[in-house]
């Protein structure tokens, strides 16, 4: 998604604009009496607008002059339209190609949604310490500016047009395939450096991974990639690896290059049947730590999964579904020109309904060939035999234990272990107070409640700490008088079941 824009530059251009100057004007003088005419206004030259009037003498100023018979100034352009200059938009803004890589440029005003909204058909999209006009898009036919697309800018819906560039003679330099923006210089692919400033280089760019070199490289890499399907631990160092590959990853704090420049080592796993893989990456060497990166195509920089560190002893491995044959490639990248000593931990699980293990996309797994229990023969749970087995409260406070209950709903906020479900039917109207607190540090508690059992949309609250796993969770939920609703005491995931108290009182 290609949002971010450069601050420094929107500072420097917010100087002249009322968005960022005084909050209101300089009061008028108040002094009575009446104005002399004001002058002819001025002849308008070429393109030009007519002069002003003059000012009278008296409190209150002159009626101006005429304008002058000139051409008139070229219409000011609506966002979204190409510009190259702050002046030749109506919101006073052009997000130029030199400044913020948008091939073209594209009109733009500085905007608050309350004080300075934007136009009719744009939007005001915030950027950190500011926020800009955008216009709004049903698809990417609404965008006619070189090279924008239409984005859903948080996922919900919201979509503007958005620029950038697909294609080097949209831009006045070059274009960058993988940032995907407009930059002075193209990226030379042997000279190992980073030319156009995107903190990849040579064949890490897309821009040279099709260039003869670099695609002969890359094959020859893909096609060496150590084979880890049948799982087991691989150890080795990067000392031997090819340089052929990067990534750019995010994280809480933004993006970050993972082997920019350096070696690396190739890993391809190819799933035997349908079930679950997991990978872990250790490291035992302080000084030879490194990240880590898992793609679905080797020579696809656009199939990149995710990134990560160097795991620590006791870290859980990333799970991941798959079907039968499905493909991913993992690269462990040193952090330094210094190789880095690894351990690759491969293990998989299939999945196989009926087996009494529930794995990758199962819902549950009974073990038996019943299909009207709580578990059906498809795996899948049968809701409506849990929520007829609900524990009636008939007291304001229960004890249970997750580990004793079904495996079979999950909350908007979690809850992929064990949970035990309660019907509460309420004497009163109001609002109460629904608290599940662990009593030893095994239970990890994600607390909901529904007004229809089975019915994930009819959920009235959902809690879980993703900081402290033992702090008690609470929920505070309005209830009508002898209407039942169904309290979840769910598990975070498998591992994290235990006993709990649950306790139901008006909410203060």
């Amino acid at each position: 998604m290609r949002l971010a824009l450069p601050l420094s530059a929107v500072a420097a251009m917010c100087l002249s604009l009322a968005a960022c100057g005084d909050d209101e004007p300089s009061p008028q003088g108040t002094t009575s009496g009446t104005g002399g005419d004001g002058g002819d206004g001025g002849q308008g030259g070429d393109g030009g607008q007519g002069g002003d009037g003059g000012q009278g003498e008296g409190g209150q100023g002159g009626d101006g002059g005429d304008g002058g018979d000139g051409d008139g100034a070229p219409e000011a352009k609506a966002d979204g339209e190409a510009c190259t200059a702050n002046e030749e938009c109506l919101g006073g803004l052009c997000l130029s190609e030199e400044s913020f890589g948008w091939a073209g440029g594209y009109c733009s005003s500085l905007c608050d949604e309350d004080l300075l909204p934007c136009a009719e058909g744009s939007e005001c999209l915030p950027q950190g310490s500011y926020s800009l006009c955008l216009k709004s898009c049903a698809s990417a036919d609404d965008c006619g500016g070189t090279a924008q697309t239409c984005v859903d800018v948080d996922g919900a819906g919201w979509q503007m047009c958005v620029g950038g560039c697909d294609a080097d003679e949209q831009c006045q330099g070059s274009c960058d395939d993988d940032s995907g923006f407009c930059v002075a210089k193209g990226e030379t692919c042997d000279n190992g450096e980073d030319d156009d400033g995107d903190a990849l280089q040579d064949c890490e760019e897309l821009d040279c991974s099709t260039q003869a070199a670099c695609s002969d490289r890359i094959t020859a890499a893909c096609t060496g990639a150590t084979d880890v399907s049948e799982g087991g631990t691989f150890s080795g160092t990067t000392e031997d690896g090819t340089d052929a590959f990067g990534a750019i990853c995010s994280d809480l704090f933004g993006t970050y290059p993972a082997g920019s420049g350096l070696k690396e080592k190739v890993f391809q796993f190819v799933a035997p049947a349908k079930g679950v893989v997991g990978f872990a990456a250790f490291s035992d060497d302080p000084e030879g730590l490194f990240d880590w990166y898992v793609r679905t195509s080797c020579d696809d920089a656009a199939t990149l999964l995710g990134c990560l560190q160097a795991f620590a002893p006791g870290d859980p491995h990333v799970e991941l579904p798959v079907e039968a044959g499905e493909t991913y490639f993992l690269y462990i990248e040193a952090l330094s020109e210094a190789d880095a000593s690894y351990e690759l931990d491969v293990t998989f699980v299939e999945q196989v309904c009926g087996d009494g293990e529930v794995v990758g996309t199962e819902e549950c797994d009974d073990g038996n060939t019943v299909d009207d229990d709580a578990c059906k023969n498809t795996c899948v749970v049968n809701a409506e035999i849990l929520c007829a087995d609900a524990v009636a409260l008939t007291e304001p406070e229960a004890a249970g234990d997750t580990s004793d209950g079904t495996q079979g709903f999950t909350g908007s906020c979690g809850g992929a272990g064990g949970e035990i479900v309660y019907r509460y039917t309420p004497a009163a109207s109001g609002d109460v107070t629904i608290t599940a607190t662990a009593e030893d540090s095994s239970a990890d508690i994600v607390l909901y409640a529904r007004t229809e059992c089975a019915d994930r949309d009819s959920e009235l609250a959902c809690a879980d700490d993703p900081l402290d796993p033992t702090f008690p969770e609470s929920i505070t939920v309005t209830v009508t008088a002898d209407a039942p609703i169904d309290i979840f005491v769910d598990s975070y995931s498998a591992g994290d079941v235990g006993p709990f108290t649950l306790t139901i009182a008006p909410a203060e």
